[in-house]
């Protein structure tokens, strides 16, 4: 034995035609299919293996039996003219040397004349007979004609005249058994009615011919006979041509393999490549397409070996070499990575394991002794590994959902059966197989019966649970009154819990079955959780403030971090790294919110939006204490471009720094919780002269300010804008402050107002607060209005200008009263900034520059 060959996916050999959640293939042959999960058989071999209702009762029933998008479609030409004829005799043309005279019989009195100009047309035959009269799918119609001075009184038809494929140097030959004169369709293997299928995910047990047949059972109670898969066998065992290890013992729990000798590689006959066409898949040899009637019939995927190509006999399970490539059936050059399971030689890998195989190890016309693999992968193995390499095949589809394990052998055997039948190959006696770790199966699932009748409503006896039960094929025994246990079959990999024999239950007996009630119980409220209340008024204060909400993956790279320039020591920098991520560029989680949204701002940008204003209020990710789980803290986060109003007549609109203020004040305020502004402690992607950070209750809840122009460059943002970040996971430790409500004094206000000149340095929240706390308690309100600096005002500092209202209750103030209380703030402001009182009582520009 000199090589193996092994087909994963079957490659252009097309597949079952399962609706991947992928874009069309570009590998050759593969055909684009409508949706995903969508399985499609033929309904004639359907009816082989259990009797159907009729077709809109059948449609009707799978639907409510928790499928999707069922329907059964007429998907080619109308056939139903054409008969069955018997070529009783074949002579030669007395005028062409290309053209035989047939007498076809058509089971209505004596045989007709037909001239044909096919090369494969023979004696015994049955064949596909066109009568005058009849149109055929092209549009021609048949009338009798004159060919070459003899009357053809018909048409023997190829498949091409007929539509079903694009073979026409021959005639179509029809199975030896079919009926003399029957209508075409009645005997075309899989006829033009097709019942789609669409499969739920927790159900890859239902992508195959079987698993169809077992819900058609479940539903209908009819009986399924399946197919003989006992192959005989004779010559030299199986044991002595091929050897099985499995290394890989945790990503490979079974392998079983049978050897074929002598098989002879040819066409197909035209029954199995209608079966084959009608489930999506484009026939390719008989070889390969016994290989996906298999995969169709038991939803197992085959491989098949050219044993002239294996390296010695020894066939290997194991993950693959650091730097180890393969050239798949695709035609890529694929390098592998240490985590893949592939199917190797002596030599090197043959086959990416569940998914594909490789290029130099495929059946071809010269293959004559063939090995068959049937294997059982884990699910997470092969998932992966087509997830790494962007392949996404039919074999994969099905082990990613899993495979009946115990149904390997059974695949195998009736793929060597019909390799004997259809490619002429003898079978060896015996099978090559090696075992891996079992899986972790669920075996038994306990039912009470009266829990069950309590969540769907019904009034079922525990005899009447178990017998739709096993219509499931849920064999179960009676633990104790009123409770059942259930043993889960091996390709019922999807029911682990009470509730899943529930769902069986319900779905068997019919969901229009079960008669609408009220609902009987105690509806309590529920509080909703702290943090979801905060969250959800931190979205509304923010767009309140005219900004946009978000919602954005938590998925980051490396490099978006990077550009934030934190320091080696910046816990920040720490970063929850995913083992399996989506996109291999953004392999981290976000332990903020603001790399996420500079990106959607450079992309809006991007798409030439002037102005930008986003938010999003959601959860970060940080790693946690060693043996600890990551915390994930709520935080709010925004970036604004400019002000999110048309720019004001008369005047440009404020600097970024204060809009973004002025939403922090808002966000907090609105919350219930006071704020502060200090100038310590911003962090570095802010810009220094115009970034703040944020206080409330002793405590720091985040920043904000403008966005360092290095960090903009670094990230390909060419506007200014601003950021804030809150972390409402703090503020969620602090007691908001209760709402107080006053009434509006009827007496007048004394309104004073101070322009301060102080150094660059200070905030003008920290004078806010001071001026707060000493201009007395007849000082109602005081606020910030100007800000200048520029002529007049020193270098390095600022003019501040703060409105002071004086205001009571009870009665009027006099300028005596308030007199004392301002010279007191002047003396305060002097003492504790070095404030000087801003002479000459001009009107001051508004606004001002931040740098």
């Amino acid at each position: 034995m000199a090589g193996v060959r092994l087909r994963h996916g079957h490659r252009p050999h097309g597949a079952a035609a399962l609706g991947l959640p992928r874009p069309a293939s570009t590998i050759r042959g593969r055909r684009s299919r409508p949706g995903a999960g969508l399985m499609r058989l033929a309904l004639a071999w359907l009816s082989e293996w259990i009797d159907l209702p009729a077709a809109a009762e059948l449609v009707e029933r799978l639907d409510m039996g928790g499928f999707e998008d069922t329907a059964v479609e007429d998907t080619g030409p109308d056939l139903s003219a054409m008969r069955v004829g018997h070529v009783v005799e074949r002579t030669a043309h007395p005028n062409a040397d290309r053209l035989s005279l047939c007498r076809v019989d058509l089971g209505e009195g004596d045989p007709v004349e037909i001239v044909c100009g096919a090369p494969n047309v023979a004696p015994g035959q049955k064949v596909a007979v066109a009568s005058p009269g009849v149109t055929l799918p092209g549009g021609t119609r048949l009338k009798k004609t004159k060919i070459r001075g003899v009357v053809s009184r018909g048409m023997i038809c190829s498949a091409r005249e007929l539509g079903l494929g694009d073979e026409h140097e021959g005639i179509l030959v029809l199975d030896p058994g079919a009926p003399i004169g029957a209508p075409l369709p009645d005997v075309l293997a899989a006829g033009s009615r097709v019942l789609e299928v669409g499969i739920t995910p927790n159900r890859g047990d239902t992508a195959s011919l079987l698993g169809v047949a077992r819900e058609v059972r479940a539903l209908f109670g009819a009986e399924i006979r399946e197919p003989e898969t006992a192959p005989p066998e004779t010559g030299a065992a199986a044991a002595g041509a091929a050897r099985v290890s499995i290394e890989a013992r945790s990503a490979c729990h079974d392998y079983v393999a049978r050897i074929v000798r002598g098989v002879r590689v040819q066409p197909s006959s035209q029954s199995v490549i209608e079966r084959l066409e009608a489930s999506g898949i484009r026939a390719i040899n008989n070889v390969v397409d016994v290989t996906n009637l298999v995969l169709l019939e038991f939803g197992q995927p085959i491989h098949a070996f050219d044993l002239a190509a294996l390296a010695g006999p020894e066939i290997r399970v194991r993950r693959a070499a650091a730097g180890e490539k393969l050239v798949t059936l695709d035609g890529e050059t694929r390098e592998l990575d240490p985590e893949d399971l592939v199917i190797a030689d002596a030599e090197r890998a043959i086959a990416l394991a569940g998914v594909m195989g490789g290029a130099d190890t495929e059946v071809g016309d010269a293959t004559v002794d063939v090995l068959i693999e049937s294997a059982h992968f884990h699910p997470t193995s092969v998932r992966l590994a087509a997830r790494r390499h962007g392949l996404h095949t039919e074999a994969s589809y099905r082990f990613e959902r899993g495979v009946d394990r115990q149904g390997i052998q059974r695949a195998a055997d009736r793929c060597a059966r019909l390799m004997a039948e259809l490619c002429g190959g003898s079978v060896a006696p015996g099978v090559v197989e090696a075992r891996g770790d079992a899986p972790e199966v669920t075996e038994e699932v306990r039912l009470e019966c009266r829990r069950t009748n309590g969540l769907l409503g019904t009034a079922l006896s525990q005899d009447e649970m178990r017998a739709l039960l096993e219509r499931a094929g849920i064999t179960s025994s009676v633990a104790e009154p009123g409770v059942l246990v259930g043993r889960v079959p091996s390709h019922r990999n999807d029911i682990h819990l009470h509730q899943d024999l529930t769902e069986e239950i319900a779905r068997i007996y019919g969901y229009d079955q079960i008669p609408s009630t009220e609902p009987v119980g105690v509806l309590r409220p529920v509080e909703p959780a702290p943090a979801r209340v905060l969250a959800e008024c931190a979205k509304d204060a923010l767009a309140g403030a005219g900004l946009v909400e978000t919602v954005s993956f938590p998925f980051i790279a490396q490099a978006e971090l990077d550009a934030l320039g934190f320091p080696a020591s910046d816990p920040r920098r720490t970063t929850l790294c995913l083992a399996n991520p989506i996109n291999d560029e953004e392999p981290r989680l976000r332990p903020m919110l603001l790399p996420t949204l500079l990106r959607l701002v450079r992309q809006n940008l991007a798409r030439q939006l002037d102005r930008v204003a986003i938010f999003e209020v959601s959860r970060v990710f940080l790693p946690g204490n060693p043996g600890e789980l990551p915390r994930e803290p709520l935080q709010a986060a925004a970036v604004l471009t400019g002000d999110n109003a048309p720019d004001l007549w008369g005047g440009s609109a404020p600097p970024l720094f204060f809009s973004a203020r002025g939403i922090v004040e808002r966000l907090l305020n609105l919350l219930g919780y006071p704020v502060s502004l200090r100038r310590e402690g911003s962090p570095g992607y802010l810009h220094p002269g115009a970034a703040a950070t944020i206080w409330s209750g002793g405590a720091m809840l985040g920043a904000v300010g403008e966005v360092h122009p290095e960090v903009r460059a670094h990230l390909g943002i060419d506007v200014p804008c601003a950021a804030l970040e809150v972390d409402l996971e703090t503020l969620l430790t602090l007691e908001p402050a209760e709402a107080q409500f006053a009434e509006v004094s009827r007496f007048p206000m004394i309104r004073r107002d101070l322009a301060v000149i102080v150094d660059r340095d200070i905030a003008a929240g920290e004078i806010l607060e001071a001026l707060r706390g000493c201009a007395g308690k007849n000082c109602a309100a005081v606020e910030l209005f100007d800000r200048y600096e520029g002529r007049g005002v020193p270098e390095g500092r600022v003019s501040l200008a703060f409105r002071l209202v004086f205001q009571r209750d009870d009665r009027t103030l006099t300028d005596a009263e308030v007199g004392p209380a301002i010279d007191k703030v002047v003396r305060m402001l002097s003492h504790r900034f070095g404030g000087e009182l801003r002479q000459g009582g001009k009107e001051r520009p508004s606004g001002g520059s931040v740098e």
